[in-house]
């Protein structure tokens, strides 16, 4: 009896956690892309100022092995966001984990879908 109520219980949680998921929204990544205040920026610049378009990102962004920006290696396109952020934007790096970064990465992957697969020829080094 008691390992059934364990079970119900567990089923539960899991439940409850797999509800309060949240599902980023291209729509709020498509505004934070072009926002110059993005983690509190301060040059006046958004990522939609060297990447309009998608411009620089590459179609593969999201399928390389090796991550490089600015002549540092990356373990994910988050850290490369963050990069973006803290230095041409002049802000403070967002949650890599939240809701923002969510967003922004669903309309990054957006933006690279229109572009396909081809592979970047280059370095991205930044703004």
């Amino acid at each position: 009896m008691k390992e059934k109520m364990f079970m119900l219980a567990t089923a539960l949680v899991m439940a409850g956690t797999l509800s309060l998921a949240y599902a980023a929204d291209a729509d709020k990544g498509k505004a934070l892309f072009e926002s110059p205040t993005l983690g509190g920026g301060t040059t006046g610049k958004s990522c939609q100022t060297c990447h309009d378009g998608g411009k620089g990102l590459g179609g593969d962004l999201f399928d390389r092995e090796k991550l490089t920006i600015m002549g540092m290696e990356k373990n994910n396109v988050e850290e490369m966001v963050n990069v973006c952020i803290e230095k041409p934007l002049g802000g403070t790096a967002i949650d890599p984990q939240g809701e923002e970064m969510q967003d922004l990465i669903a309309y990054m992957k957006a933006l690279v879908s229109k572009q396909g697969k081809k592979e970047s020829k280059k370095k991205y080094e930044g703004c």
